[in-house]
């Protein structure tokens, strides 16, 4: 999705497990959003920058049989794994195609498009929603969800997780892209001409569960970058990562997911 560079989290296997987990921690959240975009029978969404095609493919579901869902990446990796996991499940109105999100080809051929967790890694996030508005329908519906990641937290918190906190921002913001992007959706779709904007706020948060591992996998995958960027040894990432993983396991702790903000909208008719 534009520059490869600018992905700050690992793809291929690794991050498609991290994804499957994220998936399972975000699905009564994102469930209930794709409840209030009314998805019917007939449909055809376009999930953007799907990873392994977890929402690609509970969207196909709800507009199934004659509805189609169509999943975008280019991490051919994730693709292929989303492709078989398909076929295994015998889900048939499913789509997924390796292209970049600035790739439009011809009329616009969708009546809902979808992204989560994508624009806070763009350089230029209102081009992108441009692009997804140029593949709309008229009085079609865009759906976006996305971190605000200065709403992180844990309780009581732990220097190991100040650390990952300030890290993930540093190389985001190093690769161009807004670790808080969630709280300037709305009035980024405002400005794009989109109408009967909705907002909502969901965070994700637990004692228990896998919602607890996430923050400790996520400093595994952004390992590489940090490397990189020199911003943290080798040691320095394997002690914040132990001390995530020992904290996620106490169940007098509360640790979660950043914030995230959920703000869908209408492309006007004319």
């Amino acid at each position: 999705m534009g520059n490869t560079k600018q992905y700050v989290i690992r793809g291929g296997i690794q991050g498609r497990e991290r994804l499957r987990i994220l998936a399972r921690v975000m699905h009564d959240s994102t469930a209930s959003l794709l409840s209030q975009l009314e998805l019917t029978d007939g449909l055809a969404c376009l999930d953007v920058g799907c990873g392994g095609g977890d929402v690609t493919r509970e969207i196909a579901r709800r507009v199934a049989p004659q509805g189609k869902a169509v999943g975008t990446d280019i991490d051919t990796t994730k693709l292929a794994i989303a492709r078989e996991e398909v076929q295994e499940e015998h889900i048939d109105n499913v789509e997924f195609r390796l292209s970049d999100i600035c790739e439009v080809f011809g009329a616009p051929e969708f009546d809902v498009v979808y992204s989560r967790f994508l624009l806070t890694h763009l350089s230029d996030p209102v081009a992108a929603v441009k692009s997804f508005l140029r593949q709309l329908r008229p009085g079609g519906i865009l759906a976006l969800e996305d971190i605000d990641f200065s709403g992180s937290f844990t309780y009581p918190e732990i220097p190991a997780f100040r650390k990952f906190y300030d890290l993930y921002n540093a190389v985001v913001r190093c690769r161009g892209g807004d670790p808080n992007i969630g709280q300037r959706l709305p009035v980024i779709m405002k400005d794009c001409g989109l109408e009967a904007i909705r907002v909502s706020v969901v965070q994700p948060t637990g004692l228990t569960g896998e919602v607890k591992l996430l923050n400790g996998l996520t400093m595994e995958n952004i390992t590489d970058v940090v490397l990189a960027d020199q911003l943290a040894t080798q040691e320095e990432i394997d002690e914040i990562v132990g001390e995530l993983k020992e904290y996620a396991t106490d169940d007098r702790t509360v640790m979660g997911i950043p914030r995230v903000v959920q703000v869908w909208g209408r492309l006007p008719f004319a």
